[in-house]
């Protein structure tokens, strides 16, 4: 069994292959390169689903496959795959979201004539490949930096895709947008990779030399700080600075504030980039790093803390802005942020389990939304614009059934799957706020944005789906395929029953010998446990079962799903209303100030221009003017003086003797003079 765990890297490749195949014959091949995008990604899920399988009975895999840099005297640099419980399982996760989107956009942009007009296709595709393989060779990564070179690839996959309509004004705008904004966090990630090389002179994720484990070690004393490099700090100092650097790329890439803003502007992509972003790829990289790297931050109460307080904000502060925005996919693109505020949330009050069992959720629902999305733009001749729709519950119930499904879970309401993992990640930031007060704070904004939650969720079904029709392109809209409608059933499926696997024996849905999915993921991100007093109360509430006829679970489960059914319903009573706009109208400038996203992107506009270009010409001046010109005058006075001095050398022998007779009466004068002769 262990022997098919080799099998791993063929699920990256197989996406590359496709990637080269239709770069080279894109045009050559039926559907302009839809094909092999969609074998590749197909098998891809198949040999995931094994993996995902033989880890189920026991097996890890942990090997170097190429040595880019050894030597005794230098830091050894490898590429190599790791398979473990998180990685096999979000294999599964990027690859089934990764297929059912290149299905999906066989009918939405191969089969839909206004985007098939527009071009591009096996561009699309390519780039489509080129995302997945990105992705799945970051999951498989069992270093830091092969993470980091896979990371950077994910950001340059998602400036392409983003800007894929580059003959538009705004989609090229947003690429740039995206891809300069998630840079300024990897800047920090870049500086962190390097301090862990520095400091441990490794980085690789697992095994008996990897630096959480020496970190933990030295922590408990087992090894002296010594045999590391910490710059003058405190190793525990030291290791929560270097925790904060690589924290950087995961702000950026997952767009916790205040990096979030290239998030919104990335609708400009087609649809099913955008289900491939949330879901999977892009913004998912992020947290799963956090969850990768979870045994060296688990031992900085310092850095886990920050990570939640930015994680609760996040997600209080995106889904504020989520209840005004009128463009379908935008409220999409805040639930996410505020969303992924939630998994920042529990993995930085010390739920490894909560947030990745979130992460795995998120994937499931976020894609059927987003893909949901794509389905009415397609059947109304791409209306995004909600206020322009209406009354599509019955002309398309499939759509509407699934995507009723989606906001079910991602509101919280149980049984469907958002509700059990958001909910244990509520529990474990209220478990760790009554022992560490401040962290209630954290508690309870992401609490309150249970409620606004709930509120856009159901505000997005109500303009959508119900009332009557609001333009010609929601009363008589076109009918989709089974491309579209096939994934939008097996996510839907999953929106409702992929939240059971943390309460219901794992074995009884799939025969492994596991019962839950927080024994699946126990130890996954560590090999030996943390020691006590680095980990503090945090450890507590790794992987623990929490019994569900314990009142203290059942309390603050039922306040959360109260507030969601709160929002849900006031959203209903307010957009039954047949003149919805009314409501909108009645926010007045509070309502004016959080359309405008809180005047972020006017703020960073004003910072790039109004500050860092005029320190930036400040610097120029002072660098052009003092440096270079102590430079230039240093030059200018050699080019001068061997000017002159070279006019000496004339060839004639009588000239230098006369210079040499002149020379050596000078020397005879100095020392005449300074020798006390005269």
């Amino acid at each position: 069994m262990e022997g098919f765990l080799e099998l791993a890297p063929a699920t990256a490749l197989l996406p590359l292959i496709s990637f080269i195949v239709i770069l080279a014959f894109g045009r050559q091949l039926p559907m302009q390169g839809a094909i092999p995008g969609v074998v590749a990604t197909f098998i891809s899920l198949v040999l995931s689903v094994v993996v995902f399988i033989v880890v189920g009975q026991g097996y890890t895999y942990n090997e170097d496959i190429y040595t880019w840099v050894a030597g005794d005297e230098v830091i050894e640099l490898s590429f190599g795959i790791l398979i473990d419980p998180l990685s096999s399982l979000m294999l599964v996760i990027v690859a089934l979201i990764a297929f059912l989107v290149h299905l999906f956009s066989v009918g939405y942009m191969n089969l839909d004539e206004g985007h098939a007009e527009r071009g591009g296709l096996p561009r699309y595709y390519a780039s489509l490949g080129l995302f997945t393989f990105s992705m799945l060779a970051f999951v498989l990564a069992n270093n830091l930096l092969m993470a980091f070179i896979f990371f950077e690839l994910v950001g340059l996959c998602s400036y392409l895709l983003i800007g894929f309509w580059f003959t538009d004004k705004a989609p090229p705008s947003a690429a740039k947008k995206a891809f300069l904004v998630t840079r300024f966090g990897d800047y920090f990630f870049l500086i962190g990779t390097v301090a862990v090389l520095a400091t441990f002179g490794t980085a690789a994720f697992a095994g008996s030399d990897s630096f959480p484990v020496i970190a933990q070690d030295i922590i408990a004393g087992d090894i002296s700080e010594t045999a590391i490099e910490t710059f003058g700090f405190e190793a525990s100092t030291w290791f929560t600075i270097v925790g904060l650097l690589i924290l950087g790329g995961v702000v950026g890439k997952s767009a916790q504030f205040p990096l979030h803003t290239w998030l919104p502007d990335a609708m400009e992509g087609p649809t099913p980039v955008s289900a491939l972003i949330h879901a999977a790829t892009m913004v998912a990289a992020g947290v799963y790093l956090v969850a990768r790297m979870f045994g060296f931050y688990a031992i900085s109460p310092t850095a886990l803390a920050i990570i939640a307080f930015v994680g609760a904000f996040t997600a209080l502060f995106a889904a504020t802005m989520g209840v005004v925005k009128d463009d379908i996919k935008q409220v999409l693109a805040y639930s996410t942020i505020s969303q992924y505020g939630y998994i920042m949330l529990g993995l930085g009050v010390g739920g490894f389990v909560a947030g990745t069992f979130h992460l795995m959720n998120h994937a499931f629902f976020k894609a059927l939304l987003f893909l949901g999305a794509g389905s009415v733009i397609v059947m109304t001749h791409h209306q995004q614009d909600m206020w322009k729709l209406g009354g599509l519950k019955d002309r398309a119930p499939i759509t509407y059934w699934t995507f009723l499904a989606g906001a079910l879970a991602l509101a919280g309401i149980i049984p469907f799957s958002g509700f059990w993992s958001k909910d244990e990640i509520l529990y474990d930031a209220l478990a760790v706020g009554l022992e560490t007060p401040i962290l209630l704070v954290a508690y309870a904004m992401a609490l309150l944005a249970v409620f606004f939650t709930g509120f856009y969720t159901f505000r997005m079904v109500m303009l959508t789906f119900h009332g009557e029709p609001r333009s010609e392109y929601a009363e008589s809209p076109d009918p989709v395929g089974w491309q579209i409608q096939l994934p939008l059933v097996v996510l839907g499926v999953l929106a409702v029953v992929a939240g059971f696997v943390n309460m219901v024996p794992v074995e009884k849905l799939t025969g492994l010998e596991i019962a839950y999915l927080y024994q699946w993921l126990d130890q996954a991100w560590l090999e030996q446990p943390i020691p006590e007093t680095a980990a503090g109360t945090y450890s507590a509430l790794v992987a623990q079962e929490l019994p569900s006829a314990d009142p203290n679970v059942l309390l603050p489960a039922l306040i959360a799903l109260a507030l969601a059914l709160g929002g849900a319903l006031l959203a209903y009573r307010l957009y039954s209303d047949p003149e919805p706009q009314r409501h909108v109208d009645e926010l007045g400038s509070v309502g004016h100030v959080v359309e405008h996203n809180y005047y972020q992107d006017e703020f960073q506009v004003w910072l790039a221009q109004g500050v860092t270009a005029r320190v930036a010409r400040v610097a120029d001046i002072f660098d052009q003017g003092v440096i270079d010109g102590l430079v230039n005058a240093s030059s200018s006075i050699s080019l001068f003086s061997s000017e002159h001095l070279k006019r000496i050398q004339t060839g004639v022998v009588t000239n230098y003797a006369t210079l040499l007779l002149i020379g050596f009466l000078l020397i005879l004068l100095g020392f005449g003079i300074y020798g006390g002769w005269f």
